[in-house]
Formats: structure tokens, sequence, C-alpha cells
């Protein structure tokens, strides 16, 4: 018979893991908010100053935004602009906030993806290999590898590839997301352009997150060897293979949980990273759009953010749960 006590229970957590969900986003942006509208000036500041028009027009064209009016009016206007899902207005590229982000976040989106998909792959794989092997040679020399390339920020390891593939060898292009002449390009050829363009800033965001991963993964295993179960496979006389299995699939639990972190972080990564090898994504938008004290377009990129840490955190959980059913419910 199903208990229903577990499934109102559980029903019970996810819509109180929904509204925590809700309230972390609402109040990042929420602040976000505050503080752009706290600071002096304001997203017309710098595109008026020189160009000799009068405090009646300024003022004018600041009312037409709802800029003249006070915080709470302007907050409760933003924010049910944000409910009919409306992001409102970018003072910087003339056109709405939703258009901005629609252009702009797949770039980002698929730049981070593929990074933490190779990053996750690799990580893991080199933890594993470095957790069934603790002491040894290889493991040493691995572990001293991925602390150096860990403790490298991204900005400087990006400006060494860059020197390296883009000045020094010239295997690759320096920057942007394909070439002038992509558009009279055949079919094979912008395929070609498009990744030859994406490799170094994926190849900076991919070696900080296999370095992460795997000093994870290592520590992860190192902790899965002594586990009873793992134990019991090996007095069992199970293989070595199988024996490593076991002890994989336990030391992947937290590693997963990391994973659902990491996604949303990389963002602030791809923010240098974007910057860097200009890459037209969110990242270079939002510091864009700091730069120009884009009000609606700030406040979008940051709602976006928290959402994605938000769903990033939700779905590592799940997977945890689903792969190791000791994680308590």
């Amino acid at each position: 018979m199903r208990d229903t006590r577990s499934t109102g229970g559980r029903r019970h957590r996810i819509v109180a893991r929904l509204l925590q969900a809700f309230a972390v986003v609402w109040a990042a942006a929420t602040l976000t908010f505050l503080l752009l509208r706290l600071a002096p000036g304001d997203p017309y500041s710098r595109q008026l100053d020189g160009v000799g028009l009068s405090k009646a027009a300024a003022d004018a064209l600041r009312a037409q935004r709802g800029l003249d009016q006070p915080m709470l009016v302007q907050y409760a206007r933003w924010l049910g602009l944000v409910v009919r899902g409306n992001l409102g207005w970018s003072t910087m590229q003339q056109r709405p906030v939703a258009h901005v982000l629609r252009e702009a976040l797949p770039r980002t989106l698929g730049l981070m993806s593929l990074a933490l998909l190779t990053s996750l792959a690799a990580g893991m794989a080199l933890g594993a290999w470095q957790g069934s092997r603790i002491g040894t040679l290889g493991d040493e020399a691995a572990s001293t590898v991925s602390l150096v390339v860990y403790s490298l920020p991204e900005f400087w390891l990006g400006m060494l590839l860059l020197q390296l593939f883009a000045q020094e060898l010239q295997w690759l292009p320096a920057g942007g997301i394909v070439e002038a002449t992509h558009e009279y390009l055949t079919f094979g050829e912008r395929l070609e352009d498009r990744a030859r363009h994406l490799v170094l800033p994926w190849l900076t965001l991919s070696l900080v997150g296999t370095a992460l991963f795997s000093r994870f993964q290592r520590a992860s295993m190192r902790e899965a060897w002594r586990e009873a179960h793992v134990r019991t496979a090996r007095a069992k006389g199970l293989s070595p293979w199988r024996v490593r299995w076991h002890a994989w699939r336990s030391a992947l639990t937290p590693v997963i949980g990391l994973a659902g972190l990491t996604f949303p972080s990389l963002l602030g990564g791809a923010v240098l990273v974007e910057r860097l090898f200009a890459w037209p994504g969110m990242g270079h938008t939002t510091v864009a759009a700091v730069s120009a004290r884009d009000y609606d377009l700030v406040t979008a990129a940051v709602l976006l953010g928290s959402a994605m840490t938000v769903l990033g955190t939700l779905l590592a959980d799940l997977l945890q749960r689903r792969l190791d059913p000791r994680v308590a419910a």
C-alpha cells in the first residue's frame, strides 16, 4: 500500500524548494535594483554628457523612462513588468532587454555547457584514476599539475593561451565568434570557422574546471575506498575493475553536487573570458551594461544568473538522489 505520509512529505519538500528558489531569485534581483538606483547618476548621465541637450529635454527623457519617480514607484513598476514577462528596455542598445538576451544568452550557454561537460568528464576520469592510485608518482604529478592550473586566474590563463596559440604559433584566431568573411564561406568552412573561434575560450574555462573536478573526485574516491560496501566487494574477491566501479559510483554523488554549483559560477568566469576573447555573450554584454548604467539589462542579467544558480542546485540535488538512495529525501 502506498505510504501517503511519505508522498505528502515529498510534495511539501518540493513546494518548499520552489518557494525558496523564487525567494532567492527575487532577493538577488531586488538587491541589484536598489543598489543600481542608490548609486549616483542614471542611464542617461553619460549619454547626455556633452550632447548639449537642454535640462527640460533631459528631464522629459528621464520622465519617459519613469526615472523621475520615487524609488518605490519605480520598483513596483519594474516588478509588475517582470511578472508579466517584460524585462524592460535597454537604454544602451535602444531595444527591449528580451531581444538583447535572446541574442547574447545562447552564445554564453553554449560556451558554458561545452566547458562544463568537457571539464566534468575529464575531471572525473582523471580524479578516479588518481583515487585508485593514491600516493603513486602518477598521482602526485597529476595533483601538482591540477593544483597549478586551478590556482591560475581564468583571465591570466586565457592570456597565456592567447599569447601561445594566437600570437606566437598563430594557429587560432585571437577573438570574436566568426571571421568577417564568414557569410561568404561554404557550410563546412563556416563550421570550421566557428570551431576555431570557440577553442580558446572553451579551453580556458575547461582547464580550470578539469583541475577542480579532478581534485574533488580524487578526494571523494579516497573516502569511498573506506566505505563498507567497497571493502565488502574487495573481500568477496571481485575484480579490481568491479571494485573501482563501486567506489567511483559512491564518490560520484558529491561531484555531481559540485557540478550543479559550478555551472552558474562559470557565468562569472565567462565575464572575464568573453571580454578577453571578444566573445559576444552575456558576460561581454553585462560588463558593457554596467558601464553604461543600463538598469534593466543589468537587473535582467542578475535575474538570469540567480535563476541559473537555483536551477543548477535543484538539478544536482535530483541527480544525487537518483544516483545514491542514501541521500536524505
